[in-house]
Order: C-alpha cells, then sequence, then structure tokens
C-alpha cells in the first residue's frame, strides 16, 4: 500500500508497529509503501521510501527487528549513532527509546515479536520457570550460526505469506513456531543449558511422538512437543537427533509424507485428488510436495494414487 502523509502511514501501522511518529527524513515529500502481514504473536512488514524518519517511545509491548534490504540505515539511541547494514540488523527491546532515519531509498523488514507469548513461549520452550528473556543487545550479526537460524526462519515466513498461491492454516502455524523457537533459542544462546540424564529417558520420545501421529493433519508446533514431553526443545532435538540423526520438525515432515503415501496408495481415484491428500498434511504447495514425494518414494504422487 502507498502513502504520501505520513500522519495516514502512522495509522495503518498501529496494530502492529505501536504509537510511532513517521516523517520523511529529507525534505517534506513523503512517499512510502508498506506490506504488512499479522500472525497471531508476530507482526511482519516491509517499507520502501524516498526517505524515512521514524521515532517511537520507550514501549512494552514487543521485541523489534529491523533488516536492511537494500540501503543501510541509522539508528539513534542514548548517545550512540550506529549504522547497519548486510547482514546486521538492529534490536528493539522493550523500554528502550528508538529513532530509525534512512535518508536515500530505504527499504527494509521488520519482525515484531509481542512480549507476553514470547515469554510464555520461552518457558514452555526451555522449560524454564523465568518469564524473562536474557538481556539482548542491539546488534544482531546474521553471520552467526544461530543468527542464520533466525533469518532463514523470518524468510521463510515472510516468501511464504506472499506468495501467490496461500500457505495452509497448518503452514502458517508451524512457520510462526519457527520463528519464535529461533527468536527465543538466539535469545539464550549464551546460556547454559542444564546436563540432565532426562535426555536418555524413553519415555521423552515416546511421548512426542504420539503426539505427533495423533496430530499429523494439525498444527504441530515446538512449544506443544516440549509441553507434551516435559522437556525443552533443546533436550528433545537431541533426543530426535539421537534416534533418527534429524530434529523434531524433519521427523514430523517425514511422517507426514508417510501418511501421504498411504492416503494415496488406499484411496480411489475418482473420488480423491493428490491435491487433497497434500493439503490434509499441510502441503499448500503442490510442486514442492511432489518433489519431496519423489525423492523418498521413487514415484510421483500421481502414480501412487493410480495403483
Amino acid at each position: 500500500m502507498f502513502f504520501d502523509d505520513p500522519v495516514e502511514f502512522e495509522e495503518f501501522l498501529a496494530p502492529v508497529g505501536g504509537d510511532v511518529l513517521i516523517r520523511p527524513a529529507i525534505g517534506a515529500a513523503f512517499n512510502a509503501e508498506i506490506c504488512m502481514k499479522r500472525l497471531e504473536h508476530i507482526g511482519l512488514f516491509t517499507v520502501s521510501a524516498n526517505s524515512f524518519k521514524a521515532v517511537k517511545e520507550p514501549q512494552q509491548d514487543f521485541y523489534g527487528l529491523t533488516i536492511p534490504l537494500s540501503a543501510s540505515f541509522t539508528i539513534s539511541e542514548s548517545d550512540r549513532n550506529h549504522a547497519y547494514k548486510s547482514p546486521s540488523a538492529h534490536l528493539l527491546s522493550p523500554g528502550h527509546t528508538f529513532e530509525l532515519t534512512a535518508k536515500r531509498g530505504c527499504h527494509f523488514l521488520v519482525s515484531n515479536y509481542f512480549v507476553n507469548p514470547v515469554s510464555d513461549y520461552s518457558r514452555k520452550l526451555l522449560q524454564s520457570d523465568s518469564l524473562d528473556l536474557p538481556s539482548l543487545g542491539t546488534d544482531i550479526l546474521f553471520s552467526t550460526q544461530m543468527g542464520s537460524v533466525l533469518l532463514r526462519s523470518i524468510a521463510k515466513t515472510w516468501s511464504a505469506l506472499n506468495d501467490k498461491i496461500s500457505p495452509s492454516e497448518i503452514t502458517i502455524k508451524e512457520l510462526e513456531d519457527d520463528m519464535l523457537a529461533s527468536f527465543v533459542l538466539y535469545s539464550n544462546k549464551d546460556s547454559n543449558v542444564r546436563n540432565s540424564n532426562k535426555y536418555n529417558d524413553p519415555h521423552i520420545l515416546s511421548r512426542a511422538e504420539e503426539f505427533i501421529i495423533d496430530n499429523l493433519k494439525n498444527p504441530i508446533t515446538r512449544n506443544q512437543l516440549a509441553e507434551v514431553s516435559g522437556r525443552s526443545i533443546r533436550t528433545l532435538s537431541r533426543a530426535f537427533e539421537k534416534k533418527y540423526g534429524i530434529g523434531p520438525m524433519a521427523f514430523i515432515k517425514q511422517r507426514r509424507l508417510d501418511a501421504a503415501y498411504h492416503d494415496l496408495l488406499g484411496a480411489k481415484g475418482d473420488i480423491t485428488s493428490v491435491t487433497q491428500v497434500a493439503s490434509n498434511y499441510g502441503f499448500a504447495h503442490f510442486g514442492k510436495f511432489a518433489i519431496e514425494y519423489g525423492k523418498i518414494f521413487g514415484e510421483t504422487p500421481s502414480a501412487s494414487l493410480v495403483k
């Protein structure tokens, strides 16, 4: 959506960005385009503008990650001015001021993680009694391993939300779960993980596996797996990797492909379609589903259906 009035831009942004003062950084003319998507616990939007200035007073609502996509932008906070360009980004934490200035042809992506869901998610995901994330700095480096995981989670979600083929409810829920998990784990990247023999408890996997098999046609999040197993996602991931050589989310994808294979083999071609079966298990993009399916079963989904 295009705007030439910064006040109208502020009003449009408010549901995801809260109260923020928007003005051109150079001159009086304001021309900006915004594309905004709202998930249950995360807001995402891109901004392209000839010049752009945003000022936000301290807030307690969200963690805001601003990622440069083209020209750099400058963030002013306290006594510090810092220019951000790829592969870095700026993180606004609750309680901090924010002033962004981009003087020439800016284009950036913002991901706002709302505080209460993040705190609750962190407690469940890490099986921790603390409701607070560790104190986070303002500089995010995507060149690090955890930074790369965080960036990929955002990129995958943004791409899916803007695809011509609308993602399924399962896909949207699990993409948001991936974003929340990546953010929480990034924020805890320097914390010590509890060393516990609970990692070897066979019931960890059995409870998680049963939940997965019973819910293949529903969204399955890391949050849910941590709850049903009673362990942190880190502990659960290690258990899956030790037994299967893959993490829990890859395990879910494999089981869904297996289930689709069995459904196609047992279906009647005149009343069941490949698209319908793929959609049942959260595969909204048929082309990608067919590629993954073929790699595992050595044939197309259509070939399985007519057997």
